[in-house]
């Protein structure tokens, strides 16, 4: 759908709940009351229908480390395992003239993976 027409259509539906155009210019109670359901109705159905990231989504070893608090060696390891295992997404960005970067994983596997985790061994 048009974007102008969505907002001319929320405009529209907007006035039609508070009776605009009734002759009324001052705001009654009841209009504002109306008004902020309307409002929040329409910001829950923007937010779901368009949720915000949670922030960093791809990470380093680096990144893993100080999100964990753990060694390097110790990111590695695990990241070397998720990644045999098909547990985590990579991304390798393109720099330098080999073509190669550094390796990024996909922060949101890493958790989820750890979650499964821990459901197992809780299971145990």
């Amino acid at each position: 759908m048009n974007t102008n027409m969505a907002n001319i259509d929320e405009e529209q539906a907007l006035a039609r709940l508070l009776g605009v155009g009734a002759g009324s210019p001052v705001a009654t109670p009841e209009m504002l009351m109306r008004m902020a359901q309307w409002l929040h109705a329409t910001l829950k159905r923007e937010i779901s229908e368009r949720p915000v990231n949670d922030g960093q989504q791809w990470g380093r070893i680096s990144d893993i480390m100080r999100l964990y608090n753990v060694s390097k060696s110790q990111a590695h390891n695990w990241m070397v395992r998720l990644r045999a295992e098909g547990r985590v997404r990579v991304q390798n960005p393109i720099s330098g003239i080999n073509g190669k970067g550094d390796t990024f994983f996909s922060l949101a596997d890493v958790q989820k993976a750890f979650e499964e985790n821990a459901n197992r061994i809780s299971k145990q």
